[in-house]
């Protein structure tokens, strides 16, 4: 199975490519690609792995993801499809002067800033709106709708995604196999004890020879990793309807103790998980 690189079909007449995805669940192997990605969740939620981050995907979610970034996301499976409409587009598809028209400054800003890639956090109905339109419009309109995209995600409040760009950005196939298999066990096994020597083992490595490579290529430790699955998948049951303890949580999410899962989440995330869940979880209507 070929993991990494990905390569984007890109139309011979067209510096952007439109993708819109509705299916169960969306493409869930780890990839890089060339282009960057903007993407908007219309419907659908799971887990995103973004380089060395782990985050929780809901439906409004918009995306920027880098170039050469490896990413994936894990939609949890419902009756409903998961829907995400998507631009790609590379800095290199405009050729060697466009950059140098002054009135383009925002867009060299644009692909600066999404080197690590970034979440949109506000002016996200304006952004939806734009994303909405691409699938259904011609390739004269698909180029005046990327410009009003940048120029408001330039003015919008935004969080990174992750600060670790590795200095070579391109993941080898072997490398990209090996966490592919590491992702994969850790986001389907999560909440169970996990064994650093059996992970080592799927990859076909020693011990030290795995923790060495993951790090050299997440810059976190394996368990640095898993504790933060952990704390996204608490902070999605935190946030849900469900009617489930703090321990049933924390259990749930694969901490064996419920004073460490406290620990660690008000660590994390600045808040304890009944802070959370009282901040998240939507009021009860009467």
């Amino acid at each position: 199975m070929k993991v990494l690189p990905f390569k984007i079909p890109k139309p011979f007449d067209s510096t952007l490519v439109v993708q819109e995805d509705k299916a169960r669940i969306f493409y869930n192997q780890l990839h890089q690609h060339a282009e960057v990605q903007i993407s908007y969740i219309v419907q659908g939620q799971g887990k995103l792995i973004v380089a060395n981050s782990v985050y929780s995907f809901e439906a409004g979610d918009i995306y920027v993801i880098g170039s050469n970034i490896p990413h994936l996301f894990q939609s949890i499976p419902t009756k409903e499809l998961s829907h995400m409409i998507t631009l790609f587009v590379t800095e290199e598809s405009f050729g060697n002067d466009f950059f140098q028209i002054p009135e383009l400054e925002d867009v060299k800003k644009f692909f600066r800033t999404s080197e690590g890639g970034i979440r949109v956090l506000s002016k996200k109905k304006s952004i939806r709106r734009i994303l909405l339109e691409l699938p259904t419009v011609d390739k004269l309109q698909a180029f005046i709708r990327f410009l009003k995209l940048v120029q408001k995600i330039n003015g919008a409040t935004i969080g990174e995604l992750t600060t670790f760009v590795p200095s070579k950005k391109i993941i080898s196939n072997n490398e990209g196999r090996r966490l592919q298999l590491v992702f994969d066990y850790a986001m389907n096994h999560f909440d169970k004890e996990i064994k650093l020597n059996y992970v080592a083992s799927l990859v076909h490595m020693t011990t030290p020879a795995f923790c060495r490579f993951f790090k050299q290529r997440t810059n976190k430790t394996f368990f640095e990793f898993l504790i933060e699955l952990r704390l996204e998948h608490a902070c999605q049951l935190l946030s849900g309807n469900e009617k489930l303890s703090i321990a049933e949580i924390s259990e749930a999410s694969g901490f064996q103790s419920i004073s460490n899962f406290n620990r660690k989440f008000k660590k994390n995330k600045m808040a304890s998980p009944s802070q959370y869940a009282k901040k998240m979880r939507p009021e009860p209507t009467h």
